[in-house]
């Protein structure tokens, strides 16, 4: 969980890190709260796209999206694994498992999603300029598959080649 000594006054929110925001992000997310998530939204060229959603541009947009999961799912817990983190020049880029469980079963996970979270460094502190995040394939796709289907494509531009 996120606790710093913050103001609920947007613009008194301040991050010194990417990773301090992205503490920030999940405790707003697990705890439904709206005014930190919507202070953790980047001023400009803001994009968001949830799971199995059409992409959102705006900050508007973007925090009224937020708004409406808040409020669908309350009561949940989040747990995040960081899988990779790059930080450069003002940039963070943050790959993540995010697995949520019920509140009351904390053992029962009913999700699990990828995300990329890309933090921006403003004069307000680090914020969130985009959140794409999409469900885990159960897919059965195998890379014994994937070198079969490029040796198929081989063997098909050869003979176009050919002829």
């Amino acid at each position: 969980m996120y606790h710093s000594a913050m103001k609920k006054d947007n613009s008194e929110y301040y991050f010194a890190t990417a990773d301090e925001a992205e503490a920030a992000f999940y405790s707003a997310f697990e705890m439904g709260d709206k005014d930190l998530m919507e202070a953790l939204i980047a001023d400009d060229n803001v994009s968001c796209i949830h799971p199995s959603s059409v992409p959102l541009v705006g900050r508007e947009d973007v925090i009224e999206s937020w708004n409406q999961i808040l409020h669908a799912i309350s009561g949940s817990v989040i747990k995040v694994e960081v899988m990779n983190r790059t930080n450069s020049n003002g940039v963070a880029v943050h790959l993540v498992t995010e697995i949520f469980a019920d509140s009351d079963d904390i053992e029962t996970e009913f999700s699990e999603v990828l995300a990329t979270n890309v933090y921006v460094e403003q004069e307000n502190g680090w914020r969130l300029m985009m959140h794409h995040a999409s469900y885990i394939s159960e897919s059965e796709y195998t890379d014994e598959d994937l070198l079969e289907d490029s040796e198929d494509l081989m063997d098909y531009e050869i003979s176009q080649t050919v002829h």
